[in-house]
């Protein structure tokens, strides 16, 4: 098949960019595959770039819809397109994110937002008619029309405000990769330029929306615990101030080690002991396969929160009911200070990893374009 893939920024770091990268690998392995993209970081082998104009950054809405309209005028000819963004032209939808009505109302969050306040919005901000008028057009059950979800708890807020049907819905998660170097060496020389010595528990959080991923929660709790041996290293970009001034409040500066954007996140991840993602919304994030694929023990936000806690089945980590709560998340750490448990957790998450492939997420892509190809009759 000819296959036209969309994404705005066809990028190796971010989650629904690598996602996309790592699928579109494998689709040109068999199909003769063409990106649209504004942005790519690398030149795809196998596969033919088309660089979509990029003319305003802002207001992001414009190039949203901006970037629907001229895919759609330059996609013709294909087999199929395939996207990763929101358009209006395709055949076959990723949705790496909860819908933009259930953000308005508060529904991703579970929150009550003020529907005076809300409906204020709407009829005062272009912004949101626009991105609320865009996602109703992609989410129409037209003929041939497929959507591929990232996890369950994003195709049910999908269906909770659009009737799509089950059949035309495929969930592929993310998948993972285990690092290539010697874990043990890495591990041993990073430790040493982190200053972390050998009774020390290293935490390690990632992720660049601070807020949204509970990095303020996770900081609350490493100071009910700041008689442990623990130290936390966060990894990701935004706004660290208001945070380093919560450390300092709880006295708790010396134990917190703020990194910033790193290209090597895999040295730091080997480096660690425990994961730490309570987060408040998170479709299907890597950053929890990557971290038990380099031998951390786990924590992270439950199924209502996160879309990676699908994979828990056998108690592979701890998994947090209420991530908004310092004094849960302190307990699940301080469970894992002991080495037993920590171990038990090591091992588990590793043998779940190893069956979380991207050949298997792509996969279950391929199915969702071959039924979207055999119902509209290109094949």
């Amino acid at each position: 098949m000819k296959i036209a893939i969309l994404i705005r920024r066809y990028l190796t770091t971010g989650g629904a960019e690598r996602y996309a990268v790592e699928v579109a690998r494998r689709l040109a392995e068999k199909h003769e595959v063409h990106i649209f993209a504004q942005e790519y970081d690398h030149v795809p082998q196998r596969m033919t770039v088309h660089r979509v104009p990029l003319h305003f950054r802002k207001p992001r809405y414009l190039n949203q819809w901006w970037f629907s309209w001229w895919t759609s005028r330059n996609t013709g000819g294909f087999d199929l397109v395939y996207t990763h963004e929101r358009v209006t032209q395709f055949d076959v939808m990723h949705i790496h994110s909860g819908t933009f009505v259930g953000g308005l109302w508060g529904v991703a969050r579970g929150e009550k937002n003020n529907p005076f306040l809300i409906w204020l919005k709407i009829l005062t901000q272009p912004r949101i008619c626009a991105y609320w008028f865009l996602e109703k057009l992609h989410f129409r059950a037209l003929p041939g029309r497929r959507w591929i979800a990232v996890s369950q708890m994003i195709k049910r807020e999908v269906q909770f405000f659009y009737p799509l049907p089950d059949d035309r819905f495929f969930i592929a998660h993310s998948g993972a990769d285990f690092p290539d170097a010697n874990v043990h060496e890495v591990r041993k020389n990073w430790r040493t330029k982190l200053g972390a010595g050998e009774q020390d528990v290293l935490l390690i959080f990632v992720g660049s929306e601070f807020d949204r991923k509970g990095l303020g929660a996770l900081i609350a709790a490493l100071g009910i615990l700041r008689d442990s041996p623990c130290k936390l290293l966060v990894l990701g970009g935004g706004k660290i101030e208001p945070y380093r001034r919560q450390a300092a409040d709880l006295q708790i500066s010396e134990k917190i080690i703020f990194a910033g954007l790193v290209k090597n996140a895999s040295d730091y991840y080997a480096a660690s002991d425990i994961f730490v993602l309570p987060t408040l919304s998170d479709p299907s994030p890597l950053s929890p396969l990557e971290a038990m694929a380099h031998g951390c023990a786990t924590v992270m936000s439950g199924g209502r929160y996160n879309g990676a806690a699908e994979h828990i089945q056998n108690g592979e980590a701890i998994l947090l009911d209420n991530p908004r709560n310092p004094v849960e998340i302190a307990d699940a750490i301080q469970r894992l200070m002991a080495p037993a448990l920590r171990g038990e957790l090591v091992r588990k998450g590793r043998a779940l990893v190893e069956k979380l492939t991207w050949d298997r997420t792509a996969d279950t892509v391929i199915s969702a374009l071959e039924q979207s190809a055999r119902n509209r009759g290109n094949r």
